[in-house]
Order: structure tokens, then C-alpha cells, then sequence
């Protein structure tokens, strides 16, 4: 198998066909976490662009030292967070104080619609309405941790916190998380 290291080298040296297998390594991770990020198809889908033309135009900077994936997810946050304020200025300025309602999309399973099924579709949907509910600070922790497996050092990094506050959110973020989807519940 050929490693990140390899496919990068290859990438700087102009082969294409590297940065193909680069893309389709990372697709789904990437894709997954930016709808995560994101809760919207169409914002994940323009994030996970934005993402790749990023990181083509600064692979050159990256340092084969650190795991490629946690820098891409790295790039993930940071384009963002640079998104998400661009868009609350423009809200502020256009909206005032009004709060803005994206329509989201609802993921749907194509298997047959069996008792489990249903009750696994309404989990995801009160867990996804959880989601939305919560803080961006909270969001992106409980997504890198739980979602995507990295570890306390690896979010701290990426998101340019220390440790101790990785921790404080991750705990912050379930406990809103779970109160959320309690509200959900009650409301049903």
C-alpha cells in the first residue's frame, strides 16, 4: 500500500494519478466530517471543495512529519471558521438581529422500512437535531473526537486550543447534546 508520505511526493512532482488516490483515500472521512461541520449537503459539499483547492495550493508547505489526515482536517476547520464568520457579518449586516433557518437535508436509508429501521432513522434524526442545535465550539470537538477518532492533542491542534479546553468542550458539548435531544424528545 503507498503511503501518504508517498502519494504527497508524488503530488509535488506533478502526477496527477497521486493526487487522485490522495483525494479517494480521504473522500469519505472528509466529506463525512464537513456535513458534520456543516449539517447542510450543499455547504458540505461547497466546504469539501474549497478544502481540496486549499490543500493542492499548499501542499508544498506541508510537513510529511505530521499524519496528513490530521492537517486536512486541520484545513477543514480553519476554512470554516473563516467561512462561518464571513457569513455572520453578512447575516448581521443584512439581517440585523434575525436569525437565519437553513433547510437540512434529511439523510435517508434506502433499506426497508423494519421497526429497527424506523427507530434508527428517528435516533439520527433527533441526534442530527441535537446537533444543529449546538455552539460551532462544541460541535467540532465532539465530531473530531467521536466521529473521526482523533485524539485530545490532535483536536488541540487543529483547532488551535489547548488540551484542557478540548476536554472542557468535548464534556460542555455533551451534556448540551444530551439535554437537546431530551427537548427533542418531549417535544415529539
Amino acid at each position: 500500500m503507498i503511503t501518504d508520505k508517498q502519494l504527497i511526493e508524488g503530488c509535488r512532482s506533478g502526477r496527477r494519478e497521486m493526487l487522485g488516490l490522495l483525494v479517494d483515500r480521504y473522500k469519505d472521512d472528509l466529506y463525512r466530517f464537513c456535513r458534520h461541520l456543516t449539517l447542510n449537503a450543499q455547504d458540505a459539499e461547497d466546504l469539501f471543495q474549497e478544502v481540496w483547492v486549499r490543500v493542492i495550493r499548499k501542499l508544498e508547505k506541508y510537513d510529511c512529519e505530521r499524519s496528513f489526515k490530521a492537517w486536512l482536517f486541520q484545513v477543514t476547520v480553519n476554512l470554516h471558521r473563516d467561512r462561518y464568520r464571513r457569513w455572520k457579518k453578512l447575516q448581521h449586516r443584512f439581517l440585523g438581529e434575525a436569525s437565519f433557518q437553513a433547510d437540512f437535508l434529511n439523510i435517508r436509508d434506502s433499506s426497508p422500512l423494519t421497526e429497527e429501521a424506523l427507530l434508527r432513522n428517528e435516533r439520527n434524526a433527533e441526534l442530527e437535531q441535537g446537533l444543529r442545535a449546538l455552539s460551532k465550539r462544541y460541535l467540532a470537538p465532539l465530531v473530531l473526537y467521536y466521529y473521526n477518532e482523533f485524539s485530545y492533542e490532535e483536536i488541540a491542534e487543529m483547532l488551535g486550543i489547548p488540551v484542557g479546553t478540548v476536554k472542557s468542550r468535548l464534556n460542555q458539548g455533551k451534556k448540551l447534546l444530551q439535554t437537546s435531544m431530551q427537548h427533542v424528545k418531549e417535544e415529539a
